[in-house]
């Protein structure tokens, strides 16, 4: 499919309760479709990749972008390769590490790092990104330092096929500013996870981009300084008392009532 003229997608992970068999996810690309959307990041759908695409192209939406598990990124490039090829898809992301991990720890740091190198390389030859999404926990500190783990691995990485898919969201839970981090990876993010979040009771509630507490004009406006290709939608839980369909609709109507394509 040829690629579309538009910078936003959705992240399937948001709708992966209704992506479990075949006629599920027709059923949810044909909505996906009727709201505008013509791009998507396949993540939490459990199916192979020649019916995704097919769905994929019986709805005209293009893969942006896929999420997978360290065990896939560490292993078999050949994997990835034909995975991505199948879906016409040119970037990879790790999803997260897994597990309970000792993020203040270097030699955490320096085993991801490690493998992204060494993979990032290989994926590279055949015209494929590698990229590290983050969660908060990348932003504590090193034990002895005073740099993340994100930007421990990010520079360790460098000149290695190895890109970084920004969550603004867990930017800000870690601490950071969503917009001084976009800047400081000009050059290696093409897909950015677009995650917006309120307060209830106190309490930091996952809802819909641009009803939360995001400084979206500055993090469009550094988005744009550095070229980012894709906006990729996610939304990890419904917002209460709202279906996680409407979510996704709000989110893409809001960034074009913001002039994004």
């Amino acid at each position: 499919m040829q690629i579309p003229d538009s910078k936003i997608a959705v992240t399937l992970y948001n709708l992966r309760a209704h992506c479990q068999s075949e006629s599920d996810l027709a059923a949810t690309l044909e909505k996906v479709a009727g709201m505008g959307y013509k791009a998507v990041q396949v993540s939490g759908v459990p199916l192979e990749a020649e019916v995704i695409r097919k769905q994929l192209d019986a709805f005209g939406l293009y893969c942006c972008a896929t999420h997978e598990n360290l065990a896939t990124i560490s292993g078999d490039p050949k994997v990835i390769i034909d995975k991505l090829q199948t879906l016409g898809c040119d970037f990879a992301a790790l999803g997260s590490p897994g597990g309970d991990i000792d993020a203040s720890s270097m030699d955490k740091a320096v085993e991801l790092a490690e493998i992204f190198k060494r993979q990032g390389d290989i994926l590279g030859e055949a015209g494929i990104k590698l990229g590290y999404h983050n969660h908060a926990f990348e932003f504590t500190h090193i034990a002895g330092t005073r740099k993340t783990m994100l930007e421990t691995i990010m520079d360790m990485t460098v000149g290695h096929n190895v890109y970084s898919e920004l969550d603004v969201h867990w930017v800000t839970r870690g601490g950071g500013s969503p917009a001084a981090w976009i800047r400081k990876l000009a050059g290696r993010i093409s897909v950015i996870h677009f995650k917006d979040f309120v307060l209830v009771d106190k309490q930091p509630v996952f809802c819909e981009i641009g009803e939360g507490n995001l400084d979206w004009p500055e993090i469009l406006k550094a988005c744009e300084e550095t070229n980012v290709r894709w906006y990729s939608i996610e939304q990890d839980r419904e917002f209460p008392g709202r279906d996680i369909f409407d979510s996704v609709k709000i989110s893409i109507d809001n960034l074009r009532s913001w002039g994004v394509k």
